[in-house]
């Protein structure tokens, strides 16, 4: 696993979470159920490359406060920019929100999803993220502190009915077990395997993975844990893939181009799609569906740049602020 499968495998679970709520709103008819598990089969793909990434960026440098600082900012502050521009939006059309709302939304605390119903997965990713910072922050082997994700995992999966709604509890258990998996997979890639044997444990766990997925796939009716396996075979098969694929020099610009906007892209597709869409779609769907993914891309390079721009200028301001603080300090 590099930055460029990475980034690759970030572009297919955009698109699966993407299509799959187009199939799930009616924007694209399609008679076959299976076509609506798309988004859960993505957002699985997400956590394990989240685990992955902040376990091994753990193993590199460490932790410290800064570790869940830049985490919180990464996801949080673009989160928060677009909640804000929903509800100034809403608020022009005369639909009013309570105060507490607004304000539990805007820090990923609405556990009702008033706004967007997707966005489950801020406050799910946010906790995970504090999650892993207090583990990781303990003096215990790194085994352990794997395993006490895993258990973390287990009260989500069958505990978390007590204090949440359905909406919640549902979403958090399918997918309760997907971010200790990536961190596991990140220890696993300390060992000192041959090149063989790796190629070998990516190509079986990739078959098995499909097996799964496809065994499952008749029916993701059957509870949350069948349908978990299936999305986690899915899961185990596309990343294998992926990396195989790396291993022949293959790649794909396209798929890392849209991996690089990924985040950016699930924080406004959904509500473009309920709110500027579906309400006007043209007569032509090719050409609705077009317009939706030329402003959905471009409002996404949009936030990210502004981003970029923003935090680098405050950066700056910031460091050219302690530099003057330091140059009056000398000169006293």
């Amino acid at each position: 696993m590099n930055k460029r499968s990475s980034e690759q495998l970030k572009g297919i679970a955009i698109l699966l979470v993407v299509f799959g709520h187009l199939f799930v709103t009616k924007f694209i008819n399609s008679q076959n159920a299976a076509f609506g598990y798309l988004g859960a089969q993505g957002v699985a793909i997400f956590l394990i490359l989240s685990g992955y990434g902040m376990t091994t960026s753990f193993l590199k440098n460490g932790i410290d406060h800064k570790f869940l600082v830049r985490r919180l900012r990464t996801v949080l502050l673009p989160y928060s920019l677009v909640t804000l521009i929903w509800f100034l939006y809403d608020y022009t059309k005369g639909i009013i929100y309570p105060t507490w709302t607004i304000a539990l939304s805007l820090i990923g605390l609405d556990f009702q999803f008033t706004l967007d119903a997707t966005m489950w997965y801020i406050s799910f990713i946010l906790m995970w993220y504090l999650v892993f910072y207090l583990v990781f922050s303990l003096k215990l082997p790194n085994v352990l502190k794997v395993g006490l994700l895993f258990g973390f995992a287990y009260l989500l999966r069958y505990h978390s009915r007590v204090s949440f709604t359905e909406p919640v509890y549902w979403q958090w258990g399918l997918h309760a077990v997907m971010f200790p998996l990536g961190a596991l997979f990140a220890l696993v890639r300390l060992q000192n395997l041959s090149e063989k044997i790796i190629t070998i444990l990516f190509s079986f766990s990739g078959i098995a993975g499909l097996a799964v997925y496809f065994i499952n796939l008749k029916d993701n009716a059957l509870g949350l844990g069948p349908y978990m396996l299936s999305n986690l075979g899915f899961a185990i098969a596309t990343v294998s893939l992926m990396i195989i694929l790396e291993r022949f020099g293959l790649y794909s610009r396209l798929l890392g181009f849209i991996g690089s906007i990924s985040y950016e892209i699930y924080l406004f597709e959904a509500v473009f799609m309920y709110k500027l869409c579906l309400p006007y779609v043209l007569p032509n769907k090719v050409l609705s569906l077009s317009l939706y993914i030329l402003v959905l891309i471009g409002s996404s390079l949009l936030l990210k740049n502004v981003l970029r721009f923003s935090l680098s200028a405050v950066s700056r301001k910031l460091s050219l602020n302690r530099e003057e603080v330091q140059g009056q300090g000398l000169s006293g």
